[in-house]
């Protein structure tokens, strides 16, 4: 019983460790994106998407 009390007394705790280690993996994975050899990896996504296609002249190319 003790321990669920001591447990519970640190959620807060927790759920900022869960906030911060989430914020990590986005700026990680956002910073990626930043260098030409990530970049290339989504030009297929961008290219073939009907929201985002515009960014090129000819995204039938980027297959």
């Amino acid at each position: 019983m003790k321990m669920l009390t001591i447990l519970a007394k640190l959620q807060g705790q927790f759920f900022n460790l869960m906030r911060i280690a989430i914020f990590i993996v986005m700026v990680w994975i956002g910073g990626l994106k930043a260098f030409q050899y990530e970049a290339d990896g989504i030009v297929p996504f961008v290219a073939n998407s009907p929201l985002m296609s515009f960014f090129y002249h000819n995204p039938s190319e980027y297959k």
